[in-house]
């Protein structure tokens, strides 16, 4: 025994290392599994609270926008179909289909989630817009009546009607000239009563928009897609299947 190990030791070395290589890979591989295994049925356990909850926002045929704004997307990573190639062979057929039209679903009533989401930020950015507008509108027309007094219109209109008929072009020219410059260097400008009136207009438009003077809109078929989806869903059993079953078993497994 001794002679074929000192005649072998090289082949038995190579062995040795070669079955640890092996062991590891295998324990690594376990560990994959097991971690695929409990991502997967975390994320379905989600799934079926989330749903629940999706399903209170709609009300008489009426969408909770503010509780889809507040909401999170459904689904960042589908574990699923990431790592369903680890259990498939050993999944029954019912099992299988089950989980695949879960996923189906979760996707479909989260692109018609994200979709009514970006309407509502869509719409924030067109109101905000329109109140972009009226409040420059606002700005120009409170700053006219804010210019009290003697200004540079009037001025010229009464220079106009007090200078001789023999005055000359040129020096006509050069009166309304010092008389702009005049008007220009004291406007008279009232910051008091521009802020006074720019105030009590922007507190009005707010307290319109504020209460819906602006239609949001979203579309009738985000609605119709949802409860059609929510109802595929509310029929369909994954906890009780066999698949899921055998999921659960292997994430609470050692290595």
């Amino acid at each position: 025994m001794l002679e074929f190990i000192k005649d072998n030791w090289a082949n038995i070395l190579l062995i040795i290392v070669g079955s640890f290589a092996l062991a590891t890979y295998i324990l690594q591989e376990r560990k994959k599994k097991i971690d695929a295994a409990s991502l997967i049925v975390l994320q379905i356990d989600e799934f079926q609270e989330r749903l629940r909850e999706i399903s209170t926002f709609i009300v008489d045929g009426q969408l909770n926008e503010t509780a889809f704004y507040e909401s999170l997307p459904l689904m960042d990573t589908d574990y699923w179909n990431k790592y369903k190639h680890y259990f498939v062979r050993k999944m029954d057929a019912t099992s299988y289909t089950a989980l695949n039209q879960l996923y189906e679903y979760v996707s479909e009533i989260q692109e018609q989630q994200m979709l009514m989401k970006s309407f509502q930020k869509n719409s924030f950015h067109i109101t905000q817009n329109v109140l972009a507008n009226i409040e420059s509108q606002f700005i120009v027309a409170d700053l006219n009546n804010a210019c009290t007094g003697v200004t540079a219109q009037n001025i010229t209109s009464a220079m106009g009607n007090m200078i001789p008929q023999g005055v000359s072009e040129a020096d006509r020219n050069t009166l309304n000239a010092m008389v702009q410059q005049i008007a220009a260097q004291n406007p008279n400008f009232d910051m008091n009563r521009f802020w006074s009136l720019y105030n009590q207009q922007r507190n009005w438009t707010k307290s319109i928009i504020n209460q819906g003077a602006l239609t949001s809109y979203t579309p009738v078929q985000i609605r119709i897609s949802l409860e059609k989806m929510l109802k595929k869903y509310s029929m369909l059993e994954i906890s009780g299947t066999e698949g899921y079953q055998m999921l659960k078993k292997t994430s609470k497994q050692k290595f």
